[in-house]
């Protein structure tokens, strides 16, 4: 009973030593993380905030300079043919020819169609006839008056008698007259019978076709002269005061690419269109090439002046916000937000900055994405080349 209760002494006294040492373990852990965790805070205290950089390229900037800048008009419209026309029958009848058809040159005169001359022929012989039998007619009336009026110079009738003859020689004098003005029509209308071109051009449309028969005025062919084309194009009632006849203008063509063509204003018109009070401008383009067609889409810059030395940047460049016009530019390392007051644009993209900037500066051509006042700024590649600069 004795040695029982040693031994049960000795185990307890074992499990306490290992309660004890484990507790002691785990205090010891403890400890250590307690530690990890305040050094990590304290690096983190210690650390200094990163600080963005924005990085440019150097064909991303633009550097202000004095240059020579056109102030100009946009203009856009549809190119039309300053000379058409549509060949109209001139006598109704059976169409037996058509010598042309859409996409043909032709020359000033040469024929088009051709109306059988059958009816023609005989509306002139109609004619033919009734002048014939007017002439008839004003002969017996002569001959009667001859005979009347020497009865009246004998007192054998009266001078009511004798006006009574003479009415009926002047009615058959007029209808005389009458029917050979009739016969001139009839005979015109042999010629009329065969339709030629009014001026050189290209066939645009071909409205009838041989065997069909035409009435009078009917459209038969249509006609146009590519040689000088014409934009129309519409003014803000604004800048009319700055547009005149003769100014020079420039466009591009959709489907040539970067190509400028010349033109120059060779008409105003005198009315404001309804609603918009706009004010149509006829432009006319030298076309002897043949290269350009009615119908295609035009955009264009109207010259109005020329500003020599004028500081300019790429409209590109320019921003507003919240009512404000600004620019960013790179200065002493860090990005400045400068508020500019900028005119006209040009035909090459640029505007004229009025206020806000200098001579040298450097600023951001174009929307890069996200800028702030205040952003370092480092620059990168190599200097630009001259026509980038420009």
């Amino acid at each position: 009973m004795i040695e029982a209760m040693s031994i049960f002494q000795r185990l307890t006294r074992r499990s306490m030593v290992m309660v004890a040492l484990v507790a002691v373990i785990v205090l010891a852990v403890s400890i250590a993380a307690l530690r990890g965790r305040q050094s990590a805070a304290d690096a983190r205290a210690n650390a200094k905030p990163a600080v963005a950089v924005a990085e440019f390229l150097q064909d991303d900037l633009y550097i202000v300079e004095p240059r020579n800048l056109d102030r100009v008009l946009p203009l856009t419209g549809s190119l039309a043919p300053l000379t058409e026309a549509t060949v109209k029958a001139k006598v109704a009848g059976e169409l037996i020819a058509v010598t042309v058809r859409e996409g043909e040159s032709v020359k000033q005169g040469q024929m088009l169609a051709k109306i059988d001359l059958t009816e023609v022929a005989a509306r002139v012989a109609a004619r033919e006839a009734d002048m014939a039998a007017a002439r008839a007619q004003l002969v017996w009336a002569e001959k009667n008056r001859a005979q009347q009026k020497a009865l009246l110079d004998k007192a054998f009738i009266s001078q009511s008698a004798f006006d009574s003859i003479q009415s009926n020689h002047d009615v058959a004098a007029a209808k005389l007259r009458a029917s050979d003005a009739e016969l001139v029509m009839a005979r015109k209308s042999l010629g009329d019978a065969v339709l030629v071109a009014p001026f050189s051009g290209i066939v645009s449309q071909r409205h009838v076709q041989p065997g069909e028969r035409v009435a009078l005025d009917a459209k038969v062919v249509s006609i146009v002269d590519l040689s000088r084309l014409q934009l129309e194009a519409s003014v803000p009632p604004a800048a009319i005061g700055q547009v005149r006849v003769g100014q020079a203008m420039k466009f591009r063509v959709e489907g040539f690419g970067e190509r400028d063509f010349d033109g120059r204003i060779e008409r105003i018109n005198p009315a404001a269109t309804a609603g918009s009070r706009s004010i149509s401008v006829y432009a006319v383009i030298d076309n002897r090439e043949g290269l350009l067609r009615g119908g295609m889409f035009a955009q264009g810059a109207l010259t109005l002046s020329s500003i020599e030395g004028a500081l300019a940047v790429p409209a590109s460049a320019v921003r507003e916000e919240m009512g404000q016009t600004f620019v960013y530019a790179i200065e002493e390392g860090l990005v400045r937000k400068k508020n500019v007051k900028v005119g006209a644009p040009d035909a090459a993209g640029r505007v004229q900055v009025l206020d806000g900037v200098a001579a040298g500066d450097r600023i951001v051509r174009a929307n890069l994405g996200s800028l702030r006042e205040g952003l370092a700024a480092r620059l990168s590649g190599p200097e630009p080349s001259q026509s980038v600069k420009k």
